[in-house]
């Protein structure tokens, strides 16, 4: 007899989110970065990341690297490196951050929320916060 799983589907909606801001793929961004609206991440970012006015997505080919910090929602399906060899990322979210089969991290991740499905992989400390108003 098969064992039958409940699926559950995450849903980006560039138009509907309010993501506005993309990092394409094959695209590399390092430094300070602050944005208006949420963040499409399909290539690689690093350095301070903060996203003010909508969600943070990370596709699965997506890498991110560093202290980030998202005042909505994070939707992680790619890969958070590590700052260093000895140091993980920081991750902040506001709001509730959602943890795909397909996430591997090192890195330190606080949320209003967390919401993780089967096969996410983190590598460090994850807690919950005070949501943000």
């Amino acid at each position: 007899m098969t064992e039958q799983r409940d699926t559950e589907t995450i849903a980006i909606d560039p138009v509907a989110m309010h993501i506005v801001n993309r990092i394409a793929a094959g695209c590399r961004q390092s430094g300070t970065f602050q944005c208006q609206g949420g963040l499409m991440v399909e290539g690689r970012m690093e350095g301070e990341i903060e996203v003010v006015g909508g969600p943070l997505v990370l596709m699965p080919q997506g890498v991110v690297a560093g202290k980030i910090k998202a005042h909505a929602e994070a939707y992680l399906f790619g890969t958070i490196d590590p700052r260093s060899d000895t140091e993980p990322s920081v991750l902040e979210v506001g709001g509730a951050v959602f943890l795909a089969e397909t996430l591997r991290a090192r890195a330190d991740i606080t949320a209003g929320a967390i919401k993780s499905y089967e096969g996410a992989q983190v590598e460090g400390r994850i807690s919950t916060a005070k949501r943000a108003v």
